[in-house]
């Protein structure tokens, strides 16, 4: 069988190597035969998708979407669909008492008085019925760690990829899950963007200034973008603090970098404070600069202090060669 083989090898070489001879598109269409008139083409079926429904529209209720705007602010619990008082209340407790075990931010000095956790989730905005997808995060020396890079856009860490203490599964609830598909829900995205998969990094961040460290700085100090399309804030729990104000300038990226003083008054957007459990604003990044001012304590002494949020940064998953 071997000798066979090996016998008929150059035929097998002239009928499997002959060059073609290069031809255009237009001399190959005119070798096709013209079909008969009396021919019946099959039907052609398309499926047609000219009416694609968002499944997500359901949980924008009456929240103000951020189609037209440069930022948002609103709260959840403002509608009754969201949770009920008691539901509210139960995540609340659990995701404040998770918080006073948050872990320091491991890239942050203590000066700081900085505790955070990040994971991050996934959506798929074409199923029926969306839910969240969590990845999984990395073992690194017995804990599970999730890695986060903003490149250019935090120069305090500029292109550092940061691990970061993962957010444990016993916290990812449903209704932090139902908060995270109102967000994705608010966001403005285009027909081919619902199409693809949306990527969520879900941030647990807490301020808590002490005796020892009286001042709590967020990470950039100053107006920045974060370089997700959408940004969306929701406070957990403000207590025994004072600052911690919230700057949002227009013009895109023109003032980040700068500190609120150096912004022209024309040119900022709003100025507030988050006072009330799930107080919530968000950013259309490209279209604004926003900041996050320093918490200090407003009775100084042992009593704690904190200003706690979770952060939600969203972007379409598309390739960066091939953009959509």
């Amino acid at each position: 069988m071997h000798r066979l083989f090996a016998a008929s090898r150059p035929a097998f070489r002239a009928a499997t190597l002959t060059r073609v001879p290069r031809r255009s598109l237009a001399a190959v269409t005119s070798d096709l035969q013209t079909p008969s008139s009396r021919l019946t083409p099959p039907p052609i079926t398309v499926r047609r998708n000219l009416k694609f429904t968002n499944p997500l529209l359901s949980y924008r209720q009456n929240y103000p979407p951020l189609d037209n705007a440069d930022y948002i602010r609103f709260n959840p619990t403002a509608d009754p669909s969201f949770a009920n008082p008691n539901q509210v209340a139960q995540f609340l407790s659990s995701v404040q008492a998770h918080f006073d075990t948050l872990p320091s931010d491991p890239h942050a000095p203590a000066t700081t008085a900085r505790f955070r956790q990040y994971s991050r989730a996934f959506v798929l905005p074409f199923e029926d019925k969306p839910r969240v997808y969590w990845a999984p995060g990395h073992a690194q020396e017995g804990r599970d760690i999730t890695y986060y890079n903003q490149g250019v856009f935090n120069p305090e860490h500029e292109s550092e990829r940061r691990a970061m203490p993962s957010i444990p599964d016993s916290m990812r609830s449903e209704l932090l899950e139902k908060l995270i598909l109102t967000d994705v829900a608010l966001c403005d995205w285009s027909v081919d963007e619902l199409r693809h998969p949306i990527i969520v990094g879900v941030h647990f961040i807490k301020t808590a200034p002490t005796q020892e460290h009286p001042v709590s700085k967020t990470t950039p100090n100053s107006l920045h973008q974060d370089g997700h399309k959408f940004s969306f804030v929701h406070l957990v729990q403000r207590r025994n603090a004072i600052g911690g104000e919230n700057v949002i300038a227009g013009k895109g990226g023109r003032y980040a970098g700068l500190q609120p003083s150096e912004v022209p008054s024309e040119d900022v957007l709003a100025r507030f404070y988050l006072e009330s459990p799930l107080d919530s604003w968000a950013a259309y990044d490209a279209k604004c600069s926003h900041y996050a001012g320093p918490v200090m304590q407003e009775v100084v002494g042992p009593e704690p202090s904190e200003r706690s949020v979770i952060i939600c940064d969203i972007e379409p998953m598309v390739a960066a060669v091939c953009p959509i």
